[in-house]
């Protein structure tokens, strides 16, 4: 049996230290996420080519960098994806580590994401290919049913999304659904994303996701989230650390202090110290306190350099 299992984009990630964020004549937001087309994707790479640093190259993805997370910290994780049948695939999947990426589909192009870094601030431009035909059949859903969590992030694409809706309607009651919409999915509204909430057990959304969702304050947004079907609706602040949200109580936890080099990927690691945290049976503010350290941990260094490995668990119980 696997502890986990993620379902999400998966991505070859290209991480460029530049001096600004505006490239190939475009100003990119700061922490925006732009999902392009080919030509302008092709555009920017030439210009960041001849003018930025490359400073990383990764597998990535949200629900990918979590269960990479996982299983650098020795848990056993799958995934269930889509890779492009191109000269990436092979090194975005010996990228995972320990994650065992056998049903990871081959077709396309692999999706490819570029991460402009530029000191604090960072943006996304994303070509997301292949992921745009993400599909599961019946061997898949039984190897989801085979693990204790599964945990779903976002697609670009429609047919991502109705996947994941028929695949979760489709896991045993005892498989934890852990669900993190992301910005992408929290833009479409809380009636798409109906079927998968009130599905999951585990929900984690930023303050900024829960106001889009539901266009109310990240207290009471969390709260109907809540009463939609999750047990756990955990939101996550930046700098202002996260809040835990169950039916009796609100737990707020710290946020750790840390340099910034790269924030991509914080909040996925955060998750994955969260579910290490369910999976080891810890009480829920023990679950924060451990993911809020991760996540401070993975912002010092750039892409997955700073990510957990075993000896973040060990170093976390002796303190």
């Amino acid at each position: 049996m696997k502890d986990a299992v993620g379902v999400g984009a998966l991505n070859l990630d290209l991480i460029y230290q530049v001096k600004s964020l505006k490239i190939a004549g475009k100003e990119f937001a700061p922490g925006g996420e732009i999902f392009g087309g080919a030509t302008e994707f092709s555009e920017v790479v030439r210009q960041l080519e001849r003018q930025a640093k490359l400073v990383g190259k990764s597998g990535g993805g949200s629900a990918a960098n979590c269960m990479y997370a996982l299983g650098n910290m020795g848990f056993k994780v799958g995934y269930l994806g889509m890779a492009g049948d191109d000269e990436h695939r092979e090194f975005m999947l010996r990228s995972m580590g320990s994650v065992d990426t056998s049903r990871v589909k081959r077709f396309d192009g692999t999706g490819l994401a570029i991460s402009m870094v530029a000191q604090e601030d960072r943006s996304l431009l994303i070509l997301s290919n292949s992921n745009d035909w993400f599909y599961v059949n019946d061997d898949d859903v039984a190897y989801a049913n085979e693990s204790r969590i599964v945990h779903m992030t976002s697609f670009v694409a429609a047919k991502g999304l109705d996947t994941q809706k028929k695949m979760a309607a489709s896991l045993d009651k005892d498989v934890v659904l852990s669900f993190d919409p992301g910005e992408l999915y929290a833009r479409r509204g809380i009636a798409p994303l109906k079927a998968l909430i009130e599905r999951a057990d585990l929900m984690f959304v930023s303050d900024k996701e829960v106001e889009l969702l539901t266009g109310k304050d990240h207290i009471a947004g969390c709260r109907k989230l809540l009463d939609m079907g999750p047990e756990t609706v955990v939101c996550k602040m930046g700098e202002k650390g996260s809040t835990i949200f169950t039916e009796k109580e609100e737990i707020p936890i710290d946020a750790c202090m840390a340099q910034v080099v790269d924030k991509t990927g914080a909040g996925d690691v955060y998750d994955a110290g969260f579910i290490a945290g369910i999976l080891k049976s810890w009480p829920l503010d023990t679950c924060g306190e451990f993911a809020s350290r991760l996540a401070a941990r993975s912002i010092s260094r750039y892409g997955r350099e700073g990510y957990p490995d075993e000896s973040a668990l060990m170093e976390f119980g002796e303190d």
